[in-house]
């Protein structure tokens, strides 16, 4: 790859971080929200509720099903208190999160990875397209340094090889330096 192309790459890459920055800073000092709006917050509830739905269907589970599942690991709830947690419309707690998601067998981040719900503010919406960008890049990184290290492995084992190919023509060579020593002494 040329140098221009990767500074292209890194330019690029550093308007994005910059502007990903940008819209962190307007969710964080609340322009993009009338003050003490929560909404840009509770979407997390909500989309987490529509992701643990959704895995609870996928395996034919009830609300029940899954209460009973999360009473077995510590967390006394209901058919009620799922279908809330389903709808967003009960604040969760992070351990509750994470046994949901031990429950289904997945790490606890992702029942928070994924598209984002729809109609959140702008600017978040904005922040999970980035995400989604960077997760992309980061997987293209990933095969392009798995692809670079197999060739540093196969330039490895060619190097091994010439190497191999040199040594057995220097043994050749003082073999045919001895004999013909040993037939001019001779």
């Amino acid at each position: 790859m040329s140098d221009g192309s990767t500074s292209d790459r890194a330019q690029s890459e550093r308007e994005l971080a910059e502007l990903m920055q940008e819209m962190l800073d307007d969710v964080a000092d609340g322009s993009t929200a009338d003050s003490g709006e929560r909404f840009p917050f509770e979407f997390w509830e909500k989309s987490f509720g529509e992701r643990v739905k959704q895995w609870r269907r996928a395996r034919n589970w009830s609300q029940e099903d899954l209460a009973e599942r999360l009473r077995v690991h510590g967390f006394e709830m209901h058919q009620t208190t799922v279908a809330k947690i389903e709808r967003g419309a009960r604040p969760l707690r992070v351990a509750e999160a994470a046994a949901i998601a031990t429950v289904f067998r997945a790490p606890p981040l992702a029942v928070f990875l994924g598209r984002p719900p729809e109609n959140v503010p702008w600017p978040l919406q904005q922040l999970h397209e980035a995400m989604a960008m960077a997760e992309e890049r980061l997987a293209y990184l990933k095969q392009e340094m798995e692809a670079s290290a197999a060739r540093y492995v196969a330039q490895q084992a060619d190097v091994y090889d010439l190497a191999r190919i040199l040594n057995e023509v220097a043994l050749e060579a003082e073999k045919r330096n001895a004999e013909r020593l040993e037939q001019g002494e001779g």
